[in-house]
């Protein structure tokens, strides 16, 4: 039975509803129903009566008689000039937990303007990408919007006809498994017309279709046209109905309604420093460091917490001392510290800033859940230099954010007595082949963390006689040594670069061992979770809990007793709670992938895993565009799959996923580059062109492919391969020119040189080659430049 709006009043909460809306948003701002905007078309476009009043269909056929741009702008015409009046001019103030829209028209967009207040829409999947990091709040636009169409050469379009549903079937796929996380946690308040109109009963049912078990939002449905018909049919499904329109329910919702702002404490000292949108996604070292310790799970495994360093559960690095009189000092603002996985290169760094803090620095650490914003820290910096201060800021596995890194670095080098240093770590087998600012050779400082030094393992043998907390999970074997024996015996075991986990470095079995048995006491329930959460964080995958239920299609009621049970092995932690996104991590990535490795082996296992997770990702969570780039950039992810086929398969699927992102094109060119697929190279580059711009790497792709066609192509003459290498010389020195930083476009230059001389016998191109690789490498500073550059020297010097 439906309810009334004051009933619906009691029943709600905005901040924590979900917001869709229909045609019945916008007919009191003048906007043209379905039916009638189909009339319009009919009259305007075939100047006849309407032969259908469905949207779809008159759209469809008109497209197929007049061709799609007149349709286009006659869609246009009518909805451009709206303004929004009544109803949804009072909607922005509630502060709507998500906003979602079928309409094409722009009069929420116009409301929020009115109002004062900020809104990013989301028209399209190329979109996800492209305001990732805006933290605005957002407005879904399910089937487009009128300032897109491919009708005036936009890669996106308005989903208007049949044909348009099919094509951008994975955008709204997209939004909807976004409402369906929502719908875990959130209630779904959906605003339409009348329920004679087929379009508005078939979202109603696909959104009730997707609340799962366990869920505990539920789904209005405010309607204009009350309809005691069929009505029932949807409160059958699930839904509760309301009738009432747009006005009314803001007039209803106003009342009592007082729009609240939090004003910081003057005593607050962080907030002064640091803007809000870096509030959630930056660990405040100084809040940090009243946490709980644990050391039983860094004794596991996991970096040091700042809490376990306060707590002296952590032993001393012989590196510390140094860092920190070369921050303190300013002889470096930047410090980069690399190192084998599992070396001990977050802890050091989180000793390093705890030190930092007690020094009376302001000391921050980057939440890598969360995008990189450079643009927020430049004004941190600002804002701290303008009052005398200064903070530290640590970027944990800087490459997974190499170019926000890079410019930040750049500003930081540049600015005279910074306000802001900055510690950053990062894989050592990522860290060699990315771009990296040449400020980090030149202002700053770079250290390789590796095996354990003799006064390191004197600080791990003291760590076990004078820490309680740690003695009491050493095996009592190795406290019964004497110092010395204990000494020999650690240092055997710390020989070479190695896991730095506590229990691996105590135990006479090795990490693998210890591991499996751990796997094997589990329940077998528990296994599978386990080996699976495992797997995902192994390859890349941000894993988080509503990400798991999709895949996994747990109920969400077991979550509590999955996790209880595996207590200490993966561990829930708080990305943002307003969104409902809670991550689970392994204790470090390297015990991720020593169980994948034995649970995971079977190569048909692991790209099904592959190809389910990309099934399930949903664009519109940031952190799920982060796992877009990691699958791809990482060096257990697709890369890793033998087949080429398959590796294909599913960077095609991440470009139609997430056409805004760069990896998955760069990665798909590249393997149909090596494959010899000239044709669907340049059709693919083609694409990347629309979708992303031309980038270096994407004008790389294009010179290998000059290359590749005048050294591969049967059946043209000699002279014009040469002409084509020639054109690829042109093309790469063009490309240097223009992209000055990049190691790898001088590369590029000295092989199409190298080409162009076992052709022709020329050694002037390879000459040029080399003096312009020589020149960008006394900027670009990069170690691997100067080794590329003298393999360039003695190919040139066996030529003579």
């Amino acid at each position: 039975m439906p309810i009334t709006l004051d009933d619906l009043k009691r029943r709600i909460d905005p901040t924590r509803t979900v917001l869709l809306l229909g045609a019945g948003a916008s007919v009191p701002s003048g906007a043209p129903s379905g039916a009638e905007l189909a009339k319009r078309l009919w009259a305007k476009i075939a100047q006849s009566d309407p032969q259908s009043e469905d949207l779809i269909e008159t759209a469809s056929i008109l497209v197929r008689r007049h061709t799609r741009l007149p349709v286009v702008e006659a869609v246009r015409d009518e909805l451009r000039k709206l303004k929004p009046n009544g109803g949804i001019l009072g909607l922005p103030p509630f502060g709507w937990y998500q906003i979602y829209t079928t309409n094409f028209d722009r009069l929420v967009e116009a409301a929020f303007k009115a109002q004062g207040l900020p809104l990013t829409p989301i028209r399209s999947n190329y979109d996800f990408s492209n305001r990732e990091n805006d933290a605005h709040p957002k407005l879904y636009k399910i089937h487009g919007c009128i300032t897109q169409d491919k009708a005036f050469g936009d890669k996106p379009s308005m989903i208007l006809t049949d044909a348009d549903y099919v094509e951008f079937a994975k955008y709204r796929q997209a939004l909807f498994s976004s409402l369906q996380t929502a719908l875990l946690t959130r209630d779904v308040l959906i605003i339409g017309q009348s329920l004679r109109d087929r379009h508005l009963q078939d979202l109603a049912r696909q959104i009730l279709t997707s609340k799962q078990e366990g869920s505990v939002g539920q789904v209005y449905l405010l309607i204009y046209n009350p309809d005691d018909l069929r009505a029932p049919l949807l409160e059958d499904q699930g839904a509760v109905i309301v009738f009432g329109g747009i006005d009314e329910l803001v007039h209803t919702l106003a009342q009592d309604f007082s729009e609240s702002t939090t004003e910081a404490s003057d005593n607050d000292t962080e907030t002064h420093v640091l803007p809000l949108r870096l509030v959630g996604s930056t660990d405040n070292v100084a809040s940090s460091l009243l946490a709980a310790p644990n050391a039983k799970r860094m004794f596991h495994g996991g970096p040091a917490s700042y809490a376990d360093i306060r707590s002296g559960s952590a032993f001393e690095r012989a590196l510390k001392a140094r860092i920190f009189e070369q921050i303190d000092t300013e002889q470096n603002h930047v410090v980069a510290i690399t190192g084998a996985a599992g070396v001990g290169k977050t802890t050091f760094a989180r000793q390093l800033l705890t030190a930092f803090h007690d020094a009376g620095y302001h000391a921050w650490e980057h939440r890598s859940d969360f995008s990189f914003s450079h643009q927020d820290w430049l004004r941190v910096e600002a804002s701290l230099r303008a009052q005398n201060k200064r903070g530290v800021l640590f970027v944990d596995e800087c490459t997974n954010a190499m170019r926000a890194t890079n410019v930040l670095v750049d500003h930081l080098s540049k600015q005279e007595g910074s306000g802001l240093s900055l510690i950053v770590t990062a894989n050592a087998a990522q860290w060699a082949p990315r771009m990296k600012s040449p400020y980090f050779g030149t202002k700053g400082a770079h250290y390789v963390l590796s095996s354990l030094q003799d006064a390191e393992i004197y600080s791990l043998i003291s760590l076990v006689q004078h820490n309680p907390q740690v003695s009491a999970l050493v095996h009592s074997d190795f406290k019964r040594q004497r110092r010395d024996d204990q000494f020999s015996s650690l240092r055997r075991k710390c020989a070479s670069d190695m896991f730095v986990c506590l229990r691996n470095i105590f135990a006479n079995e090795n990490l693998d061992v210890i591991l499996l048995r751990e796997f094997d006491d589990l329940d077998e329930p528990l296994q599978e979770y386990y080996r699976f959460v495992a797997a995902l964080e192994s390859i890349g995958t941000r894993v988080h809990r509503q990400l798991v239920i999709r895949m996994l299609q747990i109920n969400p009621t077991r979550i509590g007793a999955l996790l209880d049970g595996l207590t200490g092995i993966v561990d829930e932690y708080t990305i943002s709670e307003r969104n409902g996104i809670f991550g689970w991590s392994t204790r470090h990535p390297v015990i991720a992938r020593r169980i994948t490795q034995y649970k995971f082996s079977g190569a048909e296992e692991l790209e099904k895993l592959f190809a389910t997770v990309i099934d399930n990702l949903n664009p519109t969570e940031p952190l799920e565009l982060q796992t877009v780039r990691a699958i791809c950039d990482n060096e257990f992810g697709i890369g890793r799959i033998g087949d080429a086929k398959t590796r294909k398969a599913l960077y095609s699927k991440l470009t139609a996923l997430a056409p805004g992102e760069r990896i998955p094109w760069h990665r798909l060119i590249r393997e149909l580059l090596n494959e010899g697929d000239y044709e669907n190279t340049e059709y693919v580059i083609r694409d990347a062109e629309a979708a992303v711009g031309v980038d270096a790497p994407i004008a790389r792709f294009k010179i290998r492919l000059i290359v590749a066609r005048a050294t591969h192509t049967k059946g043209i003459s000699r002279p014009d391969r040469l002409a084509m290498l020639r054109h690829a010389y042109e093309q790469a020195a063009k490309n240097a020119e223009i992209n000055r930083l990049d190691k790898y476009s001088f590369s590029v230059l000295c092989d199409v040189a190298v080409e162009v001389a076992n052709m022709d016998g020329g050694r002037y191109l390879l000459d040029e080659a080399i003096n312009s690789m020589r020149q960008a490498s006394s900027r670009i500073l990069d170690p691997e430049m100067d080794t590329r550059l003298h393999l360039y020297e003695r190919t040139l010097a066996r030529m003579h």
